[in-house]
């Protein structure tokens, strides 16, 4: 059972206005001095970095035993007007370049290990080597002197929490909370500089990394990673010597989980994953594994999203507490497989070492822990949309084959692709010469071996993932093409077209006849399966075709969507599967919505025909269960091997959701009663209340299976 200080948090955690620090554009403003090289632009980005993390307002709340929290309130009259000037000011500041900065879990491993002042001694160890006697040196010093401007930033910013402790405990009357004040002080000032000794040293380490990278360098979606591998050696030790207690330690990760509420917008995903294999091909699941799992039921909040790993020697016991916390509707955790990403990773370059040490960043999109700059989600394509182009282009001459009309949809897959690399290329350079993440490269290896910036080729591995939208769509529309135009030839493509045009107005029998009457992906019918096959191959191919940059950084292909099925399905016309103009798009790799007939069976099956391995996109399984149908261990037993099926399979991900439609429906009617109610909506959580309408109703509109 969770604790009262845990209840108290959550409640305060769940009512939680988030609102960006409005003082963070002040300061940005007054920092801000032009450099007029490369080189005194990086000063310049670890200068500001520090300066935010030096001056924005920090608040403490009661009960608090983590702490690190920016104070967020909107603007009176006189910084209003402040605010005001400081927008005006940085308009001088050249436009940002774009370009992914946030997707990632840095090396909390050697942070908590060095502490800052470790990481300061080896870059001395770095300057030490260096001549000055050439401009690659010269660029190394200048990297290396923004690393320390950094790090120097990152401890005076847990020193402040310190101060702020202490002046927070001078005023306390409570003994107990006083007592407590003084032992959150005494861990602050022993990490604003030195390596972390204790658990408690260590999660409170972690997390003011992760809030300076937040605030310093606008890193708003990097994550804890695979806490229970970065924090169990404290635990382990702790608990040997008697300076923690289990229920401590599992208070201190719900503590950290609803801290992460109180400043991440929402719609977005904070992810923590566990289990999984170490280096040596060994289960690495662990007692924090459990207690990561644990926290997710004690706090109930949307963030963060937690991930298992799942191999053959996963124990039974951690997933038997993963289904258990499914059923209670709350959308995680989320099963990985772990020896298919590591295969997909070592297929990218990857070591087998590192292979095994990954993170879904922040989704379903897979980047390796501590070593990676790897851009997720750029772009999304829209994949019935480009069939919808290739059809507009036709006429009642061509194409004369289903042949050339897929070859069609695959030039101009091609030619949309193709352009995203041009503009990402030029992003990528655009980032080298005005980018500059100092802090993250510090904690990114191999960074400061190389003495370079992550944005100018620090990272050991490189690449860009895009996001290919409406699998299932795409699939169940060739489907129809294929049938009615070329072996039918009941209309030409034009024909079919115009009927498209017109939303299938006058034309509602054959819309039913596409959807009731032809194949469809997900029900382990070849007809339709075969497209997949066909349709993820040419994706993985298409990528793979393209290169960026002089150091040839590779593109990985992903069928993840975030919420973009239902934002990409709202400007996207009306489609050959049947579905209307608007409608929202597949929301991942299985069936469209509300399309499977052979329950969740024929849906695993369908999507593991074809290979899982190069999508380190990400990919997304979507099943949900009515709750009735995974009461008692019996049920959750089933699902275990149901699951476990899938994963033996070759299958990526699955994300399972546990909630009647009846209650879906009386949320939309009475919000105000369901504030909590969680769903999994294509990769992430996220309160069902703060769903659009549409995506409401995508939710709503996938199949429901009464049985495992």
């Amino acid at each position: 059972m969770p604790t009262e200080r845990v209840l108290k948090l959550r409640e305060r955690a769940l009512h939680s206005e988030i609102l960006e620090p409005f003082a963070k554009t002040i300061i940005e403003a007054e920092t801000w001095r032009v450099g007029d090289n490369e080189a005194q632009w990086l000063i310049w980005r670890a200068r500001r970095g520090a300066a935010l993390l030096d001056r924005l307002p920090i608040e403490i709340g009661p009960d608090e035993l983590l702490v690190g929290r920016v104070e967020m309130r909107t603007p009176n009259a006189r910084e209003a007007k402040r605010l005001e000037w400081a927008r005006e000011v940085l308009k001088e500041v050249p436009p940002w370049p774009g370009g992914d900065t946030s997707h990632f879990a840095a090396d909390h491993e050697k942070l908590l290990r060095l502490g800052v002042g470790g990481l300061k001694r080896e870059i001395g160890e770095y300057r030490s080597r260096l001549d000055g006697n050439s401009a690659e040196d010269a660029e190394k010093e200048t990297f290396y002197e923004a690393c320390v401007l950094a790090l120097d930033g990152l401890s005076r910013f847990i020193e402040r929490h310190a101060e702020e402790v202490e002046a927070q405990r001078t005023k306390e009357k409570n003994p107990a909370r006083k007592e407590e004040l003084k032992r959150i002080a005494e861990v602050c000032r022993q990490v604003a500089v030195e390596p972390a000794r204790t658990f408690h040293e260590a999660i409170q380490l972690m997390h003011f990394a992760i809030l300076a990278l937040r605030y310093g360098e606008d890193h708003v979606l990097n994550v804890a990673g695979r806490m229970d591998r970065t924090l169990y050696p404290y635990y382990r030790a702790d608990l040997k010597a008697g300076r923690i207690t289990p229920e401590a330690a599992q208070e201190l990760i719900s503590c950290f989980y609803i801290l992460t509420n109180e400043y991440t917008q929402r719609g977005l995903a904070i992810s923590v994953m566990g289990g999984g294999r170490d280096a040596e091909g060994r289960d690495a699941t662990n007692t924090i594994s459990y207690m990561c799992l644990q926290a997710l039921e004690e706090v109930r909040l949307v963030y963060p999203t937690v991930g298992i790993c799942w191999h053959e020697g996963t124990p039974k016991k951690l997933m038997h507490l993963g289904f258990r916390i499914i059923t209670q509707g709350i959308g995680s955790p989320a099963i990985f497989n772990d020896e298919v990403i590591a295969r997909g990773l070592m297929d990218y370059g990857v070591s087998e070492a590192d292979s095994v040490s990954y993170i879904n960043s922040t989704c379903v999109e897979i980047t390796p822990i501590a070593n990676s700059n790897v851009w997720v989600a750029s772009p999304y394509y829209n994949c019935p949309g480009a069939l919808l182009e290739v059809l507009e282009d036709t006429d009642s001459d061509s194409p004369k084959t289903f042949e050339e009309l897929v070859e069609g949809f695959k030039t101009k897959l091609s030619s949309h692709v193709r352009e995203e690399v041009c503009r990402i290329d030029q992003t990528w350079r655009g980032r080298e010469k005005r980018g500059g993440m100092p802090l993250q490269s510090c904690l990114t290896d191999d960074c400061l071996a190389r003495g370079k910036d992550i944005d100018r080729g620090g990272a050991r591995y490189n690449w860009v993932e895009c996001s290919f939208v409406g699998l299932a769509n795409l699939v169940d529309s060739l489907v129809a093409l294929r049938q009615l135009v070329f072996e039918e030839r009941r209309f030409t493509t034009a024909e079919f077209y115009e009927i498209l045009r017109d939303n299938f107005d006058g034309h509602e029998s054959l819309r039913q006849e596409i959807l009731n009457r032809m194949p469809k992906y997900g029900n382990d019918d070849d007809r339709a399966d075969e497209l997949a096959v066909e349709m993820t191959k040419m994706f993985a191919e298409i990528c793979a075709s393209h290169r960026i940059g002089s150091e040839a950084h590779r593109y990985a292909p992903g069928l993840f969507c975030w919420v973009m099925h239902e934002r990409l399905g709202k400007e996207t016309g009306a489609t050959p599967d049947g579905r209307l103009a608007g409608g929202a798009l597949a929301d991942g790799a299985g069936p469209a919505q509300g399309r499977e007939r052979f329950g969740p069976t024929g849906a695993i099956k369908s999507t593991t025909k074809w290979r899982h391995e190069p999508m380190l996109g990400g990919l997304v399984l979507n099943l949900k269960f009515s709750p009735s149908a995974l009461e008692g261990d019996e049920s959750l037993e089933k699902l275990r091997h149901l699951i476990e099926s899938y994963m033996l399979l070759g299958g990526f991900e699955v994300q399972i959701n546990v909630v009647d439609g009846q209650t879906l429906l009386d949320a939309q009617q009475h919000p105000e009663a369901h504030q909590d109610l969680l769903v999994r909506v294509a990769g992430y959580c996220d309160y069902f209340v703060h769903l659009n309408p549409n995506m409401q109703a995508e939710v709503i509109a996938r199949t429901e299976y009464g049985e495992v």
